[in-house]
């Protein structure tokens, strides 16, 4: 295609010229299809901490360890995590929908009667039931259009034993199914 080319559909699909970003509900539509894994991100050692669900959590480095996760700039979690010197990520386990309902909502009591959490690795709050978490020392924080990237350091770390990650797909939260998994050289 070429700049002179108008948009074009293809298969239901609107493509933008070079230069010019696609549509953003098409966007929106084609990550649907990608699986993702849901983590809660809280920060705050206050008496008024903050969370957001994030999918968009991931590991950057094993050495030294980094992670890094997205906060929208408008969240009201974003001041806070703006100036945290540690953030706490949780990888939600299968079965914990309402938590991620809960932190996935902007007008809700997020650390309400409800939530089960505790403080934590440098006084941050934990999340109560869930697969993992890691602190992180936030190391760099990149302003990308209306988000935030926040890279940062692991700290510390704890993991269950057992279990299965809540995974959003389409919309909506996914379970794995168990018979499903590859064994090494069948891919």
């Amino acid at each position: 295609m070429t700049d002179s080319e108008p948009l074009r559909r293809e298969r239901g699909a609107a493509h933008a010229a070079p230069g010019r970003g696609a549509d953003p509900d098409v966007v929106r539509r084609a990550l649907r299809h990608h699986a993702k894994g849901v983590a809660v991100v809280t920060a705050g050692t206050g008496r008024r901490p903050a969370g957001f669900c994030a999918t968009s959590v991931t590991s950057l480095s094993l050495d030294p360890p980094l992670m890094s996760f997205t906060v929208g700039l408008r969240s009201t979690s974003w001041p806070v995590v703006e100036s945290a010197s540690h953030v706490m990520v949780h990888l939600l386990a299968a079965g914990q929908e309402s938590v991620a309902r809960v932190f996935g909502g902007a007008a809700r009591a997020k650390f309400g009667p409800d939530t089960r959490w505790h403080r934590g690795a440098h006084g941050l709050p934990v999340l109560d039931g869930v697969l993992a978490w890691l602190a992180l020392a936030p190391v760099d924080r990149l302003l990308v259009s209306d988000h935030a990237l926040v890279i940062g350091r692991v700290t510390r770390a704890w993991h269950a034993t057992d279990g299965r990650p809540l995974v959003h797909h389409d919309g909506g939260y996914v379970r794995l199914s168990a018979g499903l998994a590859l064994t090494p050289g069948e891919e």
